[in-house]
């Protein structure tokens, strides 16, 4: 393939990447912007089915737990979702991570996510963390995902697994924090359905919180009120680990069990 020819493939890549950024997410592509509302908007023709699966392998950020996973898809390619919902047509549908697949992405496979690496070419498509908020500032910076099977047809089945370097936009250090996310994955395309059993969910931590961090910090609209110049811990679940390390020392006087820290981040997060 001479030069020209690759520049006018790079070009089509490109295009056809905007393309179904445009048409079929709704929801903004590049940075991970876009919101649940949005994919309610348009109600995908899929399948009952309980078989899916999304399971986090890393997180030390303090992602929220999926109660609904659904695989949709158009001509343009394949949306994976996982969700906080009980249906696709849950007017209270929060997406918590979306990963967009562009048609023509071979069966098989690894890819960056971000730059391309040496042997390792750029995703076409892209990974979004929203966590369960309308809109996010977590971006996917770096990492990779991998595909074991894909397929874009009714019934094609979707696995894979991904581990992503993100970014909290929200931080407002320099440089701003970063965040591993990682999780397997396995979706029949055009099928939907809740998670089961049903996980914990975030407010579970409403105790731990009430009982070690309220008396100083505000959480978001769950707690408005702060002491001094205590700072409020909304989104701020991924600097717990920071503060309450195995080799750390207690902060403030509190100490935390590794189940309590685990919980905070996500209800922290949810905020």
């Amino acid at each position: 393939m001479n030069s020209n020819q690759h520049t006018q493939t790079r070009r089509g890549t490109r295009l056809a990447a905007a393309a179904l950024c445009a048409s079929l997410f709704i929801a903004g592509c590049g940075g991970g912007g876009g919101t649940p509302g949005a994919v309610n908007g348009v109600v995908p023709n899929v399948t009952p089915f309980a078989g899916n699966s999304y399971n986090l392998t890393s997180d030390n950020y303090g992602m929220a737990s999926p109660t609904y996973l659904a695989a949709s898809s158009s001509p343009l390619g394949v949306v994976l979702r996982s969700a906080l919902a009980t249906s696709l047509t849950d007017p209270d549908f929060k997406t918590v991570t979306r990963i967009d697949i562009p048609a023509g992405v071979p069966p098989r496979g690894s890819y960056a996510l971000g730059s391309a690496g040496p042997g390792t070419p750029a995703f076409p498509g892209a990974v979004y963390f929203f966590n369960g908020h309308q809109s996010t500032l977590l971006r996917t910076v770096g990492g990779t995902i991998s595909f074991s099977s894909f397929g874009a047809n009714p019934g094609d089945r979707v696995t894979g697994s991904f581990s992503a370097l993100v970014e909290d936009g929200a931080d407002s250090a320099t440089p701003k924090a970063t965040y591993t996310i990682a999780a397997s994955f396995d979706f029949l395309n055009e099928t939907s359905g809740a998670v089961l059993p049903a996980p914990a969910a975030a407010g579970a931590a409403a105790p731990s919180y009430d009982a070690k961090c309220a008396s100083c910090h505000a959480l978001g609209s769950y707690d408005t009120t702060t002491q001094g110049t205590a700072s409020d811990l909304a989104l701020k679940g991924g600097k717990l680990t920071a503060q309450f390390g195995s080799d750390l020392p207690s902060h403030q006087g509190v100490t935390l069990a590794p189940g309590e820290l685990s919980a905070l981040k996500v209800m922290l997060n949810a905020y």
